[in-house]
Formats: C-alpha cells, structure tokens, sequence
C-alpha cells in the first residue's frame, strides 16, 4: 500500500519553549505591528525537502509564507530573548500540542503574530537551510494536519436529503447517527495523490466538515460537546463504488472507505474560536477546474449536528486529543476518474485540493478471488 507518513521523533512529550504577544525583547519595534488586524490564523503540518514533518503556521487563504514553529522558538532564543525561555511549552507534533491545551495552543498564535511582526518591521534575518524560519506554501510539501489520531470517525447519511418527490431521505429521521471508523492510514495532506493502486476504478469523493477533538470526552452532554472541540478541517472521505471485497454486513465501510489515502485532510487546522457557527459553512467541490453540483450543500443541512454528534460518539466512545470526527457529506454525487484534479471547499476553512492516481505497487499481485464452485471443508489435522 502507499506510504503514509511516520513520526520523526522518539518523545512526543519533548517541547520548546515560546513567548507571548506581549513580548519585550531587544527587537521593541515589532510589538506595534504585531497588534494589527490579520487574517485567519492556521496550524498545519508540512514537510520541506527531507525535513521529516514539522509543524506550521499560516495565516489567511494560504498564500501567504508557512512559519516553521520550531525554527522560530530556535532563532527567539539565539536572540538572546529571555521570555522564549519561560512561557508555556510548545510540544513537538500537533497530536501533542492538541493534548497539551490552550495554553500551548496560544503559544503558537502570540509566536507566529511576534515572528510576522518582527519580519515586517525589517529586523529579521532569514537564517536559512536546515533552520528556516519562513518557506512560501509552494516549496512545502503539505501533510494530514494530525499524521497519529487514535480514531477517525465518519457519518454517513448525515445530511437532508430529500428526495426529487420532495419526500424526505432514507435517514432525515433517524433515531441515532451512523458512524464508521477510518483507519488513520488512509491521510494524506493536500496536493497529495489519492492513489487507487489499480484497486478499483470507480469512486466518489465526499467534501466533510471534519471536527478536531481537544479534549478527552467520555459522556459529554449535548450543551457542553463544543468545549471539547479544538478546532475545524476539511476531510474528503473518498470512497470506492467497485473495490472487490467480502460481502458480510460486518464489514461496513471499513474496507471501501479505508484504502491508503482515501482520507485527504486539511490543508490546515482552523482554530475554534475562528469557526463561530459551524452550522452554516457552504460547501464546494471543483473537479478539473469545473465545479461540481452537490445538493444541500451547507453545513445547515446536519441531521446530527457537531454537539450531538460528541454527545452520541463520547457516550460509546472515549474520545481523545486529536481524533477526527467528519461529519457526513451533503451527496455522494462526486464521482471520480483516474487524472482528475479535485478541489473542496469549506466556508473559510481553505480549499483541499489532490489528484487521482492510480499506481500499482510494482511486482505486487492482486489478491485472488477464491473459487466458491465447492463447499468449504475443515481442514485435516
């Protein structure tokens, strides 16, 4: 199968230290232009070269320049700032910033706003090679903002879906969500290929608001599920139409939805506080450049929306920092052909955009069919 990618470290736990906004060091002239309006603040995580994946910041529609976290805590502290010595710590990887809360999380934000501000004012020296600070978003390779969720969780028929009649869809009723797990093998990050390794030909792609888990649930009521939310992604829940596999109802859509890449997220994180209403995100799809007519496509049309969809996982489920919940698609009417460019849209959430490829593994042979002409016997001792 494709390769996904694998953490480059032995610790999650191991941190570098940050600073606030608020910051007083020899470079004062920043703390002006660090206080100014910006756009939309973004967490990602991106690979530069053979950096192994590291983690970002990104502000706006993503043109702007990707801020690696780490190389900057490294060059505040070259410069000798004492507060990058004493604030809150920054872990490693984004599961485990996840995990370490708000006060990490606001790290990251008050490090990005002083880093851009410092760079503006002209007083920032790009160090470069191994220890660059600032990559333009067309040098990265982008990843899965999370690379390591413990769970993945998919809804399906979550969205009205009347029919031509007018009569309500199969699930506009039902009496509980429909939820199916992903393996975390299946994400990819944007600009990636989603590779179907001449397993099927046939497919749909399914535009989701993905919700990002902060904090352990276990029993969470509906009126408090959001303050166990961290923040917001897109996720297309790519799924095969002619993918041979066994036909037990056991089997769900673990097979048809759980091939290596089938599961394309980001391009980044947008955080909570960001995303007032996620009940109310119009959803897009391009394919090729030509967009794609999908019904109900707002975030309005939930059967289960976000805290209810917490409230019914969490009280089955615990639920950990990082895990991905996609919240169901409007149609899957996207169907996809080998060569198509791909490109979903979520409120502001950014655009996803991947290719569809299909690349056998070289001298790998398909697993056969069993002939079923006969009964099955026990095997003899």
């Amino acid at each position: 199968m494709a390769e996904t990618p694998t953490r480059h470290v032995t610790v999650r736990r191991l941190a570098l230290v940050t600073m606030a906004v608020t910051c007083a060091f020899v470079y004062s002239g920043a703390r002006g232009l660090a206080q100014q309006a910006a756009p939309t603040f973004r967490l990602l995580t991106f690979e530069a070269g053979t950096s192994g994946p590291r983690m970002g910041t990104t502000r706006g529609d993503g043109t702007e320049d990707i801020m690696d976290v780490h190389n900057a805590v490294l060059y505040l502290l070259r410069a000798g700032a004492p507060e990058a010595r004493t604030l809150p710590p920054i872990p490693i990887d984004m599961r485990s910033l996840v995990e370490a809360g708000t006060p990490s999380i606001n790290a990251v934000k008050s490090l990005a706003q002083t880093m851009t501000a410092l760079r503006t004012s002209g007083k920032f020296k790009e160090p470069g090679g191994m220890h660059r600070v600032f990559h333009p978003a067309s040098g990265v390779q982008f990843l899965a903002p999370i690379l390591n969720p413990s769970k993945i969780f998919g809804l399906a028929g979550n969205y009205i879906r009347k029919t031509a009649d007018g009569k309500p869809g199969a699930y506009d009723f039902a009496e509980y969500p429909s939820a199916f797990l992903k393996p975390p093998t299946t994400l990819t990050g944007h600009n990636t290929e989603i590779n179907l390794e001449g397993l099927l030909t046939t497919g749909v792609h399914e535009p989701e608001l993905a919700v990002v888990i902060g904090r352990t649930a276990a029993n969470v009521p509906e009126s408090a599920a959001l303050d166990y939310v961290m923040g917001y992604t897109i996720l297309n829940d790519v799924s095969s139409r002619d993918l041979k596999q066994g036909e037990h109802n056991s089997q769900g859509s673990t097979i048809s939805k759980g091939l290596d890449t089938f599961a394309p997220t980001g391009p980044y994180i947008t955080l909570k506080e960001d995303v007032p209403n996620p009940h109310n995100l119009p959803i897009a799809g391009v394919v090729n450049g030509k967009p794609w007519p999908i019904p109900n496509a707002n975030t309005s049309f939930l059967t289960f929306n976000v805290p209810q969809i917490i409230a019914y996982l969490s009280e089955r489920v615990t639920l950990e920092p990082g895990d991905i919940i996609a919240t169901g698609v409007p149609g899957p009417v996207m169907v996809f052909e080998v060569g198509d460019v791909v490109e979903l849209t979520i409120g502001h959430l950014g655009t996803l955009r991947n290719t569809v490829v299909s690349k056998p593994v070289p001298g790998h042979k398909l697993f056969p069919p069993r002939s079923v002409t006969a009964v099955p016997t026990r095997s003899s001792q």
